[in-house]
């Protein structure tokens, strides 16, 4: 029987192209009115000055907003 689990190739950067960005290149992104400095990177979504909180990782909820459409990224 063959392994479920298999690796795949990472889509980071076919992510960042989604939003014409590359990866680590930053860029801001608009979040219920707050500004947040961000990056698409190898290893995934990076906020350089979202909340530090060991619990929650506030890097997932601003890309998930950015999927989603609730967040915009702002013109340099």
């Amino acid at each position: 029987m063959e392994s479920e689990l298999k690796m795949t190739e990472n889509k980071m950067s076919e992510v960042a192209r989604l939003f014409n960005k590359k990866l680590g290149e930053k860029f801001q992104v608009k979040v219920d009115n707050r500004v947040y400095d961000c990056s698409f990177e190898e290893y995934g979504f990076n906020s350089y000055d979202a909340f530090d909180n060991p619990y929650l990782s506030f890097d997932a909820f601003i890309l998930q907003e950015l999927l989603t459409g609730t967040a915009v990224i702002l013109n340099d």
